[in-house]
């Protein structure tokens, strides 16, 4: 797994402007027939007939709707459920949270009920 310590969003939510600019670990493994791409972080996956289509499923399709609905949000609500994910805010940046980007290959593969000899590999995704 890669040496990349932390993870980090940056939230710019005004009543001008809402944007999300984040990078985050994304995982790559198979199950089944399925190429899935896994952000443990954010509890989000995507899924496809190949590495390339499940992390374009990802990019495209789930992390711009999850960004839509959480900066719909107030911004109170937005840190609760950022928090309750494990994130946490920056002291010197109010709007930056980060998370430590250790990966738990045990719990992966216990979430999707995969075996122990199942291959995870790892990518960086910046949005």
């Amino acid at each position: 797994m890669s040496e990349t310590k932390q993870e980090f969003i940056n939230l710019i939510h005004n009543n001008k402007l809402k944007k999300i600019n984040a990078k985050l670990k994304a995982i790559d493994l198979i199950d089944g027939n399925f190429h899935i791409c896994y952000i443990p972080s954010l509890k989000l996956s995507a899924y496809g007939s190949t590495s390339s289509e499940a992390f374009k499923m990802m990019k495209n399709i789930v992390i711009p709707d999850f960004c839509e609905t959480l900066m719909s949000q107030e911004k109170n609500k937005i840190l609760s459920e950022l928090k309750a994910l494990g994130w946490s805010q920056s002291p010197f940046f109010k709007t930056e949270l980060c998370k430590s980007a250790h990966i738990d290959k045990e719990g992966i593969l216990r979430d999707f009920d995969l075996s122990e000899n199942t291959e995870l590999r790892e990518r960086l995704m910046t949005v």
